[in-house]
């Protein structure tokens, strides 16, 4: 499965779009799918790695970050202004990659203490003791080998990672796009995302912002991810119908 995304940017999908009751063309749902597949895949590349120095240059050197610009339009203005905003504060220092890298430690390769695990199963219980590499992990390897896919091998981490369901979203995304069958395609990636994303995301975000690193874009980062999934779960779900409801 490849953890990498696409280059270039990418708009937000078409959930805004859709009028109650009316259903999509294939050609919307293409369209749609391909999109939320670059966004999918973009995420999971910020999270399944530190940036490096050409991803810096070509997309947080100048401007804001742009593969995630047009995800103001699904209300995430908010979110996508703050993001921008630690982008330019980490421009002005003398060596902003290496800042970001820092912080990329600080946050996802120390201790569950002080910083904000990326694994799913680091949230699976009520306080920070909650053991790693446990059932959610087994779950994401049971799904990945039910679907013939498997993790990069030169991607050295537990199959609970955020960057794995992230990466398997744009798979799915992608995969989609050309189904005959919309709905059942819809209500299955909203499924997904329920169960593999939105039963942890909001702890894990919430840790990113007590944790508090120099810079805020791994912070803001969080809340605009966690933002896009609730949108393009909405998104499904109105695709869907009444098929999107598990």
């Amino acid at each position: 499965m490849d953890k990498h995304a696409q280059d270039g940017a990418v708009a937000a999908p078409g959930a805004a779009e859709i009028a109650d009751g009316v259903a999509l063309s294939p050609a919307e749902w293409q369209f749609a799918g391909t999109q939320r597949a670059g966004l999918y895949g973009w995420f999971a590349r910020l999270y399944a790695e530190e940036v490096s120095e050409p991803v810096y240059r070509s997309h947080f050197a100048d401007g804001g970050f742009a593969p995630f610009a047009g995800l103001a339009e699904l209300g995430l203005e908010a979110e996508v202004q703050r993001l921008d905003a630690a982008i330019a504060a980490l421009r002005a220092e003398q060596l902003p990659r290496l800042e970001l890298a820092a912080d990329f430690a600080q946050l996802f390769l120390l201790d569950g203490k002080t910083s904000a695990l990326p694994y799913a199963s680091a949230y699976a219980g009520t306080d920070s003791a909650s053991p790693l590499f446990g059932a959610a992990e087994a779950r994401m390897r049971d799904f990945l080998a039910a679907r013939e896919l498997a993790i990069q091998a030169d991607f050295r981490e537990p199959a609970d990672h955020l960057a794995v369901p992230l990466a398997l979203m744009a798979e799915l995304a992608g995969a989609a796009s050309s189904a005959e069958d919309i709905y059942t395609a819809a209500a299955t990636q909203a499924d997904f995302l329920r169960t593999a994303l939105l039963d942890w995301l909001p702890r894990f975000v919430q840790r990113c912002q007590q944790a508090r690193p120099r810079f805020d874009i791994y912070p803001a980062l969080a809340a605009l991810l966690l933002g896009f999934v609730r949108a393009d779960v909405a998104f499904l779900e109105d695709v869907g119908g009444s098929a999107a409801v598990s």
